[in-house]
């Protein structure tokens, strides 16, 4: 039986049309409804006390994977000729906004990191380091956009040094 309404102690968030959100707890309580619904959208269990979960059918990911991969390897074949890149880096912040604050040299730079880190993904099926090549980049473009976020961060720190905990791998 699917409850529309959830009870207070209950949260669901319906996010787009093909994702829905609830808490670890509805899905203890109401699993059966979960899991049906899990037929027909991905759904993310929201935790307190760790990350959130997703639940989606296999076909569904590896459609996403099959995706990705595909455009990998579009977007290296494009790479072959030496035009393409230039064409590309000229037209990148239409797609990717932040990328204007790149200088010339490094957005030609992440695109072929890009592109080179997109392939590989490709060929091992695991797009994280994608990410983390995105969120880099991300991250140097904000430099570029701030330049007193540079300077604090090449800037001598004064004061003793701080012991930080090695963070858990996750």
């Amino acid at each position: 039986m699917t409850r529309t309404t959830p009870r207070s102690s209950e949260v669901l968030y319906v996010v787009g049309m093909t994702l829905a959100e609830h808490t670890f707890t509805f899905m203890l309580r109401n699993s059966g409804d979960v899991l049906a619904e899990v037929e027909h959208r991905d759904v993310v269990l929201r935790r307190r006390d760790g990350e959130d979960l997703f639940l989606g059918l296999r076909s569904r990911e590896e459609s996403v994977r099959e995706a990705l991969g595909v455009l990998a390897r579009l977007l290296v074949a494009a790479s072959v000729d030496p035009a393409t890149p230039k064409r590309v880096t000229s037209t990148l912040s239409a797609s990717l906004p932040w990328t204007a604050f790149l200088p010339d040299d490094e957005q030609s730079e992440f695109f072929e990191a890009l592109t080179t880190t997109a392939s590989a993904c490709a060929d091992v099926d695991h797009f994280e380091p994608l990410v983390r090549l995105i969120e880099s980049w991300r991250a140097t473009a904000e430099v570029h956009a701030n330049p007193e976020l540079g300077d604090l961060l090449r800037s001598e720190h004064s004061g003793p040094p701080v012991k930080i905990k090695r963070p858990k791998a996750s």
